[in-house]
């Protein structure tokens, strides 16, 4: 009876989590524009003259500008001030930012957007965890520079040792035509990988995999929230020890191009922590053409964050990632257990062609977003330090399978639990959490950096 009751809690688990995800794709957009601020919160008759920024020592106006919601004629509210600082603060140049409305006459104000500038340039050490796991450690220095002639350009290089040692070179630019709408990104990357999937592993001593990896890619933006992109990519693979099914060629290396396309909307407020917004994410790519490689995958990702009353929120996250054409290599295969994760299961490593996985969190604040300065650091860049505390409520769900087998209900796993989440400057995101699997078992405690989704 108490394994038949387990069971039970479990599969309620389950469909909850799916429930509110599709609760929350089949809701109204939350993001308040400027005009729909005005119907919403008609906390305000003024409209924007001016927008007059200070403190921007080194960052363009139209880097800042592009973020903004309230543009002038829009009227100004309290809502979209406070989602303006929001966006401006998630280009992660600046450690403090502020709107203050300045009243020019009975029907109109300007805006002081008063700005912190971070510091930009500067060597970085490199200390983590590799898939979030306390054992395997890497390490190493780069060198970044956040906002190249000030537009936001960024330029970084990484030297790592320890466990999955790699050297990486990356670019983007945000902006490389005269308006402002095309964006241009490259990496190139070596890397020393121990293998992950457990199906070329079969049981016995893992081995490493040595992968060269160089892309570039063009994008536009159509809009302040859309944008597609096209990226080529050149992957070589080789194992260091070669058995039948650890590559598809038969020599022990796979090389091949891809072609990989994407639309990304994105009207989040805070992209490290949104309390409002969505995210949607779609994607199509084509890995190598009539070779030992040649197959397709089609990926989504659906992401919603609704304020309610108190300063809630509920968030929903929905993804998946589908193959198609040839065979998959082992490489390629989808998990949970390494970047994807389900809480209550965490440690379990679930591989397969597929992916399909929801999440539901509900944050309830319990120190709402403030500025502490350290008027003692010799630093002017790190004396600001912005930093928020909320009590978090999830639940997680998900499954994987192979092309030939189909997805099966009965292979879903799930959990849920609670936490503390905690927020720093610089973006940083803590999580301590506390999970449970779907039949109440298998509490485990859970140490993260980063949200959830």
């Amino acid at each position: 009876m108490i394994q038949h009751r387990s069971y039970i809690r479990g599969w309620v688990t389950i469909f909850s989590a799916f429930f509110l995800c599709a609760a929350y794709l089949c809701a109204a957009p939350a993001v308040l524009h400027a005009s729909d601020a005005e119907e919403a919160y008609p906390d305000s008759t003024l409209r924007v003259s001016e927008i007059v920024f200070s403190g921007n020592d080194v960052t363009k106006e139209y880097v800042v500008e592009r973020e903004m919601s309230l543009k002038p004629g829009a009227v100004i509210t309290h809502d979209a001030v406070q989602y303006d600082i929001e966006r401006i603060y998630s280009l992660q140049l600046f450690t403090k930012v502020n709107i203050t409305v300045l009243p020019a006459d009975s029907a109109s104000a300007r805006l002081l957007v008063t700005l912190n500038e971070r510091w930009y340039f500067y060597p970085f050490p490199v200390v983590g965890l590799k898939d979030n796991n306390w054992h395997d450690i890497y390490y190493g220095l780069g060198v970044a520079h956040n906002n190249v002639g000030g537009r936001a350009v960024q330029a970084a290089i990484q030297c790592v040792f320890g466990y999955d040692p790699f050297i990486a070179v990356s670019f983007y630019n945000p902006a490389v035509s005269s308006d402002n709408s095309l964006f241009l990104s490259s990496r190139f990357s070596y890397s020393i990988q121990k293998n992950k999937s457990l199906v070329s592993q079969a049981g016995g001593v893992n081995f490493d995999e040595y992968r060269s990896d160089a892309d570039v890619g063009l994008g536009r933006r159509i809009s302040r929230f859309s944008a597609v992109s096209v990226d080529v990519e050149y992957f070589r693979l080789t194992v260091s020890d070669n058995k039948v099914g650890r590559t598809l060629s038969s020599d022990g290396t796979d090389q091949f191009v891809s072609v990989n396309t994407g639309y990304k909307y994105d009207t989040r407020d805070l992209a490290e922590y949104p309390s409002r917004g969505s995210l949607v994410r779609l994607g199509m790519s084509k890995s190598g053409f009539r070779g030992d490689v040649d197959y397709e995958r089609f990926s989504f990702d659906y992401r919603r964050y609704i304020p309610t009353f108190f300063d809630v929120v509920i968030t929903g996250r929905a993804f998946g990632n589908m193959a198609a054409g040839g065979r998959v290599p082992n490489y390629a295969h989808m998990y949970f257990g390494y970047g994807d994760r389900i809480r209550g299961h965490y440690n379990d490593i679930l591989e397969g062609e597929q992916i399909l996985g929801t999440s539901a969190e509900l944050h309830i604040p319990l120190l709402s977003p403030r500025y502490y300065r350290v008027a003692l650091m010799p630093i002017e860049q790190f004396r600001d330090i912005r930093y928020a505390f909320n009590l978090a409520l999830f639940a997680d769900a998900g499954t994987v399978w192979n092309r030939h087998d189909g997805p099966n209900i009965h292979s879903v796993s799930s959990g849920f639990g609670a936490g503390v989440h905690m927020l720093f400057a610089y973006s940083f995101v803590f999580r301590l959490e506390y999970a449970f699997r779907e039949n109440f078992k298998g509490g485990e405690g859970i140490f993260n950096i980063g949200a959830a989704f």
